[in-house]
């Protein structure tokens, strides 16, 4: 089987992302999360047989600039300020994740199989199971992460399985609807990384397991 590079792609975004369960380290995972997102943006614009538009590839240079880019270097910033390194305290250890990633992503293969209309689709049925797997790897950070910038950088992943899913099925959608949805993730990140300032500075941790231990 010979995979094209919209395949080759999917693949890539898809095991970055598992990558990204295997260690606690925020600045290791904010790099991958800045390569995975970049992978993604790549296949925005490489999708086999679609004739491509100059707003396709100004949508995918948004979304490489401000999400691939301009996230990570904002949230590192936001993590140095918090003086924040580690994620410790897992709920699942960081190589059970990871292979619990891997274990998902062969599950999103075997998926992607029963979807109608993609067994003769190759490039699409790569794009659903690499959407899938990144979908899985969003909701396993949100999951087993207790500091509240691990799970923003789950729902950034999935954010990023919704976008491959769509773009692999629509072959690009309108440019008001891509830039609609990446404001609001922008504006997401950017009040989120408030908050966790804030709630850094006023109860010294952003252990989101801590929180039910607030009281009136």
């Amino acid at each position: 089987m010979t995979l094209d590079t919209y395949q080759i792609l999917a693949i890539g975004s898809a095991v970055i992302a598992v990558l990204m369960l295997g260690t606690t380290h925020l600045k290791m995972n904010l790099w991958f999360y800045g390569i995975h997102t970049l992978l993604v943006a790549a296949q925005a614009v490489t999708i086999t047989g679609v004739v491509l538009h100059f707003h396709t590839y100004f949508n995918a240079a948004c979304f490489a600039i401000f999400k691939g880019i301009a996230a990570p270097i904002f949230l590192n910033m936001i993590m140095k300020k918090i003086d924040v390194d580690d994620d410790v305290g897992t709920f699942l250890p960081p190589p059970v994740c990871m292979h619990l990633g891997i274990v998902l992503l062969g599950v999103s293969y075997l998926l992607s199989s029963h979807l109608p209309g993609l067994i003769e689709q190759g490039d699409t049925r790569m794009g659903a199971m690499a959407a899938m797997s990144i979908l899985f790897t969003g909701i396993l950070l949100m999951l087993t992460r207790k500091l509240a910038i691990s799970q923003l950088l789950g729902f950034l992943v999935m954010e990023n399985g919704i976008y491959v899913f769509a773009c692999s099925h629509t072959h690009g959608m309108p440019m008001l609807v891509e830039m609609g949805v990446l404001l609001d993730v922008l504006v997401a990140v950017m009040v989120a990384g408030l908050v966790l300032f804030n709630i850094k500075k006023s109860f010294e941790h952003i252990d989101v397991t801590r929180m039910t231990d607030l009281k009136d």
